[in-house]
């Protein structure tokens, strides 16, 4: 039994009762409601949420995120919910602004450890919203002279606001005018670049040969372009008329190389006058070239290079430590002593290479060893 009612009818009691047992039942009242366990301050009244605070929870919400004060279906009298420890959270679970969600995820009841309801709102405010003030016809582009930013009431979040402006958008289908616009009217459009002009094959792709287009995003492909910076500053793969879409395959890179700037014999020494900077495009380059001067000089051809030819690893070689006939210092080293001599070598070397040198003061021809550039050890033999 409620207390409410429970103090209901013994009041009724007493204005009917008269004397010395009125005043007896008076007098046991609340000391028999505190042995019953029913209070008229019960320690339990604390623990539910009261319902003003759930409806202040609700209006706030409204104010800090609709715009507007609102209004919600009242609890029933008899309800009670445990109260919340975590706070009130509040939603909209339908995307719109009829229906909200009040959920509490931690109570002080154990037997209900947390609790939801949903309630019917009405939010009191308007917004500006874009509607259409003159019709539109199937798959259009909205001007701005086509829309107006009116008041509207929101019964749904789906209209576009004052942050979402049409102008510009491809609708899906014909509208009529007074329409309030959404994001579901339109088609959903993607950027990509088509040329202005017929461009020859190897041209430099600059802002000037590119026009803007939009198409649905359905009907693009992976390979169509949407980013201008992956197009300008790239060569046209292939001739290309005027007003194409360009895709990956229209179009290619181009690298700064080395190239020979004169005819180059085989087996020249490079020096930095052999070697110029050139723009080259990617499909002539068959492996990465060079950048830097610094990375070429003093390397020596393997064969002839042509001039304008892009130089590369496979055309070169490290230059030999010690050179076909030219004269070399040999070194000879035994345990006891040791003595330096000139001779002459008799094929190319590298570090560590054995070649035959002629000894210059005797002519008798000896195995060495490379150790540096333009030096020998004899081998002991």
């Amino acid at each position: 039994m409620s207390y409410n009612l429970f103090k209901g009818k013994y009041w009724h009691l007493l204005n009917k009762r008269q004397g010395l047992a009125a005043v007896t039942i008076r007098r046991c009242l609340w000391p028999c409601l505190i042995l019953l366990g029913l209070s008229p301050n019960p320690a339990f009244a604390d623990q539910w949420q009261s319902h003003e605070s759930i409806y202040q929870t609700i209006n706030q919400y409204a104010l800090d995120h609709l715009g507007g004060s609102a209004t919600s279906t009242q609890l029933d009298e008899r309800s009670r919910y445990p109260l919340c420890k975590s706070g009130l959270v509040i939603s909209l679970p339908f995307n719109n602004h009829k229906t909200i969600k009040v959920a509490c995820p931690k109570s002080v009841s154990s037997k209900q450890p947390k609790w939801s309801l949903y309630l019917s709102m009405k939010v009191n405010t308007s917004v500006m919203a874009w509607r259409l003030i003159t019709p539109i016809p199937q798959h259009g582009i909205i001007r701005s002279s086509q829309v107006q930013l009116q008041k509207h009431a929101p019964n749904s979040l789906k209209f576009l606001d004052v942050d979402s402006s049409p102008v510009g958008k491809q609708v899906k289908h014909g509208i009529a005018a007074g329409h309030w616009l959404s994001k579901d009217d339109f088609t959903e459009l993607q950027t990509v670049w088509k040329t202005s002009s017929d461009l020859a094959q190897g041209i430099v792709i600059t802002e000037q040969h590119l026009e803007a287009s939009l198409i649905e995003l359905k009907a693009t492909t992976a390979n169509l372009l949407t980013d201008k910076a992956q197009i300008i500053g790239q060569l046209s793969k292939r001739y290309i008329k005027a007003g194409k879409l360009l895709n990956r395959g229209d179009i290619e890179g181009q690298q700064q190389v080395l190239v020979a700037s004169q005819p180059l014999a085989a087996d020249r020494v490079l020096i930095a006058a052999d070697i110029e900077l050139q723009w080259m495009p990617n499909h002539k380059l068959r492996q990465a070239g060079f950048n830097q001067t610094s990375q070429l000089v003093g390397w020596v051809t393997k064969r002839h290079i042509a001039a304008g030819a892009a130089i590369t690893k496979d055309m070169l070689r490290a230059a030999y430590w010690v050179v076909k006939n030219n004269q070399v210092s040999l070194q000879i080293n035994r345990s006891n002593y040791q003595i330096t001599s000139t001779a002459r070598a008799l094929s190319n070397g590298n570090l560590g290479d054995e070649i035959d040198v002629k000894v210059l003061q005797s002519g008798v021809i000896k195995k060495a060893v490379v150790i540096g550039k333009g030096q020998v050890e004899l081998l002991r033999q």
